[in-house]
Parts: structure tokens; sequence; C-alpha cells
């Protein structure tokens, strides 16, 4: 598992024999993972784990800092608390805007985009592709524009551009993403119009085996539509996802798109859903 996702080495720091871990997928884990992870490398080492980075979100390095990690951004950072040594280039500090997480339309839209081909997307058509009014997608366009995700051009026939490749657009908005389960509820029966999700959808994308129960999303729309249904009984076979957006929207046949599978999976504690979440991700593009 971990020799999947890390090329390893051993080094000398000064007399001191040292692991460097360099992460090689481009999907970026939360940084419990890489703590976890660390953990897992120790005992079979035992020497100081190092990790290294191609680069480092700024949202991120913060929280691995504050976790007590040792890692190295070449030709930017070495932070190794354990062996007494910190060093950053120092940079003009600019004035920092703290992004707000999407609303579950602007997250739409940017799934939208990143399932879509196109990159020059016009107001109009993400108003008839999405079945927004109008208003709403200026506001949703807003958003995006504010979190620095896309750049609008033109002023009469607008259109929205992003200037990056799609699995950087991904990491960068990842911190802003979140997961689209509203609530989940529990009922003898699969209602109508509802798709795979959780583990139900993830072993239908990889190999890893189902949980006892299925797992299944709806729109709020349908939700409202229910009738039998238990918000405690979790012992239930069925048990419902209700999402903020409707999940039809990107499936594939009757399993939940992957973004938005791993948007509702990725604060799971289990490294093999983690690892087959990554799988399916740096496949998309």
């Amino acid at each position: 598992f971990l020799t999947s996702m890390y090329c390893l080495f051993s080094g000398k720091i000064h007399e001191q024999s040292v692991i460097f871990a360099r992460y090689m997928p481009e999907i970026v884990l939360a940084p419990s993972n890489y703590a976890k992870h660390e953990r897992m490398l120790r005992q079979v080492f035992n020497d100081p784990i190092i990790f290294v980075f191609n680069q480092i979100q700024s949202y991120n390095k913060k929280r691995i800092s504050a976790l007590g990690i040792n890692y190295i951004v070449p030709d930017s950072v070495i932070h190794l608390p354990e062996l007494f040594i910190i060093l950053s280039k120092t940079a003009k500090k600019d004035h920092v805007v703290i992004a707000k997480p999407l609303t579950p339309t602007a997250q739409t839209v940017l799934l939208y985009y990143l399932y879509n081909n196109k990159n020059d997307l016009s107001y109009k058509q993400l108003q008839e592709s999405l079945g927004m009014p109008y208003p709403t997608v200026c506001r949703t366009i807003e958003i995006l524009k504010t979190s620095k995700l896309c750049r609008v051009v033109g002023s009469r026939d607008k259109t929205i551009q992003f200037d990056v490749d799609k699995i950087e657009l991904f990491n960068r908005a990842l911190p802003l993403m979140k997961s689209p389960v509203k609530r989940v509820i529990y009922s003898e029966t699969v209602p109508n119009l509802s798709y795979k999700t959780g583990m139900t959808a993830l072993s239908e994308y990889t190999m890893i085996n189902p949980d006892v129960f299925e797992h299944v999303a709806i729109s709020y729309g349908e939700y409202k539509q229910l009738k039998d249904y238990s918000i405690e009984d979790n012992h239930l076979p069925i048990h419902i996802e209700v999402w903020d957006y409707d999940p039809s929207m990107f499936a594939q046949k009757d399993v939940v798109d992957v973004i938005s599978l791993y948007l509702s999976l990725k604060d799971n504690q289990d490294e093999r859903i983690h690892y087959e979440l990554n799988q399916i991700i740096q496949h998309l593009w």
C-alpha cells in the first residue's frame, strides 16, 4: 500500500539515519493521512521519516506543520522539527483572503466543467445545461471567481475560463468542496430515482468489497416524496444519503459520479478506502 504511493530513499543528516518518502500521486491527501503513514513507516524503519513533496498548498502547510511532520519541498521549504531544522524561503506577503466553502450550486458548476471537455462555458450554456435560473448562475460564477478557481471573459456574452489543468484545479478546489451528503436516513426498500453511493458505489468502481448495507443517494426533492423511512434505525438494510444537489446530473447509469463519491468518503479513516479513492480519481483525467 505505501510503496504504491511513495518512493522511499535512505540517507543521513548530521549522521542521523533518515528515510525520505517522496509522495508520488497528484491527488492531495488530508494531513492526518500523512501523519498516519508516518507512523506506519516508522514502525518498519525505526528512523525519522521525511516526506518529500513536489509542492505543498498554503492551506495544507500550517496543518502539516502543526502535526509535527517532517517534510521537504525542494527549493522552497525544509521543515524537520525532529532534527531541529526549519528553513524556508521568504516571500513578499500579500493580503490573504480566506476562501469560503463552495455552495452546492458552485460545486455543481465546477463538477460540470471537470466532466466536460469545453473550457469557454457561457452563462447561457450553464443555465440551460444545469437548469439554473440566470441570476443563480451569475452569483455562482462570482463565488468561483472570488475563490480564484476561474476567470470571467467578456462583458455582454460572458464566459468562464479555467487556466490550469483539471487535476490541479481539483486540488485547488478540494479544500473548498464539501461532501454532497446533507443527511442520512434508513429504509427497508430502495427509493425510486436513487443511485448507488458509498461503499456500494466504490465496489462498482474498484475491487473493494461492498458494505453489508446498501448505500444509495437521492436528491432533496426525492427525499420530500418519501414516506416510509427512519432517521435513527441504522440497522435497516438501505442507507439513503440525501444530497445537496441532484446525484443524477453526473451519475454513470445507476452509480454516482467519482468526484462526488470521493467527497462523500474522503473523511473515512479506512486506509483501503483512501487508496481506492485516490486510484479512481487519478484515472479520471
